[in-house]
């Protein structure tokens, strides 16, 4: 295991790879979790109120400190995940990174008010805009497998539109949690402007049942399920991000020595430990073998080791449990006739949470490995007769967070992209935009809903009020209820909306209506 909890009530975690013991901390107390909710309370009736410009700087002076401290940081993930070190920096802190420069440039474009033109006659001659308020404090439930960018670049965002955000990080992850705290204080931000609590399930219920305005949870199905349930009894808005089962759809065109290789990576990259990994392939038959063959030697080429030990491609599991469940998969498929074209054993001459990258063939649909997210290093390969098919079978999953598409035609990829059921479909590529701060990221059916990046994103830490303003005066729909001002309202309704015929009618009526309706008191 990565993470053990010890006799004094502390989690402890241990490097994947090697053993080692990486980090500790208390487990917080539910009257800890209440009391950091209201210290961020208090601190966003300060914190809120500050101009966009001001929290900007901080999210800069953040940005500056990151990078000073990357190299150090990216090792920390590396000891604390297995990661290799560069996923470390390139799928960890350069989209956080990014995200600080995004803020910057884009952030008062999007909070800034705007106007709402009231086109209705009925309302001419009033102001109307709209503002973006924050909602208040944020609780951030993240994960262990991107246990750096998810959670800050959540957290950035929530501070840049004016929140405050208490975070309850993995337990398997404690020693970056800490390490995000102690960044944000280092770069200046007001305590109590963002605080972390530490534990696992019962921890995190409190956190959700407490004074919270918001609660954004990145996890598996059945953790968004509870959360959602808990959120429910206070009314809490919710943005989840849950599980992923990737289709990439492979069409006859493709190049395959330019495909393969991009697989092969959307598949492996964080042990496959990836919401948005590649888990399975329809391939049109005519290149199902040939694509099945190439993508099975340049994994057998993988690397595999520790992630801090250059030149390896594949690092550990996070824990044993992990490899139970990715070795129950593959024993499943394989009983049921798939076979094993790469891979598919542990690796204990390395350690118990290494599993080699492994590519099935021969996969049916009623297997587990085609229907249950994996999250670990397996790739099914399965032949499809056409196009429809390989839609039809990518559908039918309960899930619906990324999926992809391979041709050489991309007008027609574009085209067969809109019959995806994914929050995402990328075409010749995968899961790069989640370190794109300009692309929104989420799901749809049972992968959760709200998105994360974008002026999207943004905005879901803010709710929108309506500013209008006009000069004193009667309107023509208050009281009293007269025949003539009945007249008015059902003459307007026709000028507004009919045809011709009924506008003149309308017209007709209107001005009578309207001086008869200036006499009534």
């Amino acid at each position: 295991m990565s993470v053990e909890l010890t006799a004094a009530g502390r989690l402890r975690s241990r490097n994947p790879a090697t053993g080692e013991v990486v980090g500790e901390v208390k487990i917080s107390s539910e009257q800890e979790i209440l009391k950091a909710v209201e210290t961020a309370r208090r601190a966003f009736a300060v914190w809120g109120g500050l101009r966009l410009d001001e929290r900007l700087q901080l999210v800069e002076r953040f940005h500056s400190v990151l990078l000073r401290r990357a190299d150090e940081l990216a090792e920390l993930i590396t000891r604390e995940t297995g990661k290799p070190l560069i996923e470390s920096h390139g799928a960890e802190i350069f989209g956080v990174l990014e995200t600080c420069r995004w803020l910057e440039a884009h952030a008062r474009a999007i909070l800034s008010p705007a106007g709402v033109e009231l086109n209705s006659v009925f309302f001419r001659g009033k102001k109307a805009y709209k503002v973006f308020e924050p909602l208040g404090v944020i609780a951030v439930i993240s994960p262990w497998n991107f246990p750096f960018a998810i959670p800050v670049e959540a957290i950035l965002n929530a501070l840049a539109a004016g929140n405050t955000v208490v975070l309850k990080p993995s337990p398997k992850t404690p020693a970056i949690s800490l390490a995000i705290e102690k960044l944000f204080a280092d770069a200046g931000f007001p305590a109590g402007v963002v605080s972390v609590v530490h534990g696992d399930k019962d921890q995190a219920a409190a956190l959700v049942r407490s004074d919270v305005s918001r609660v954004v949870f990145t996890g598996s199905v059945p953790g968004g399920k509870a959360i959602m349930s808990l959120a429910a009894e206070k009314l809490h808005p919710l943005t989840l991000e849950l599980g992923g089962k990737h289709a990439a759809i492979v069409l006859a065109d493709a190049d395959l020595d330019k495909v393969a290789p991009a697989i092969v990576w959307g598949a492996f990259t964080n042990a496959g430990q990836a919401c948005a990994s590649i888990e399975r392939v329809y391939a049109e038959r005519s290149v199902a073998d040939r694509l099945g063959a190439r993508v099975s030697e340049l994994t057998g080429r993988l690397v595999v080791g520790d992630g801090l030990t250059p030149g390896v491609d594949v690092g550990p599991m996070i824990d044993t449990d992990q490899v139970e469940r990715v070795q129950a998969q593959v024993a499943d498929a394989v009983s049921g006739g798939a076979r094993i074209l790469a891979g598919g054993t542990t690796a204990p001459e390395l350690g118990p949470c290494f599993y080699r990258p492994t590519v099935l063939v021969d996969v049916t649909e009623k297997m587990r490995v085609a229907a249950e997210e994996t999250f670990g290093p397996v790739l099914p390969i399965i032949a499809v007769d056409s196009v429809d098919e390989a839609i039809e079978l990518a559908n039918g999953s309960h899930l619906g967070l990324g999926a992809s598409i391979w041709t050489a035609n991309i007008a027609r990829a574009e085209s067969l992209a809109r019959r995806l059921q994914a929050g995402m479909v990328w075409v010749n590529d995968g899961l790069y935009s989640h370190s794109c701060p300009d692309a929104p990221w989420g799901g749809v059916k049972a992968s959760g809903f709200g998105r994360k990046g974008s002026a999207c994103g943004l905005l879901d830490f803010t709710f929108v009020k309506l500013i209008s303003a006009a000069r004193q005066g009667r309107r023509d729909w208050y009281y009293p209820y007269t025949r003539d001002r009945l007249s008015l309202v059902r003459s307007g309704m026709e000028l507004c909306h009919g045809g011709l015929p009924a506008k003149l009618s309308a017209l007709r009526r209107l001005l009578p209506a309207w001086l008869r309706s200036r006499r009534t008191p």
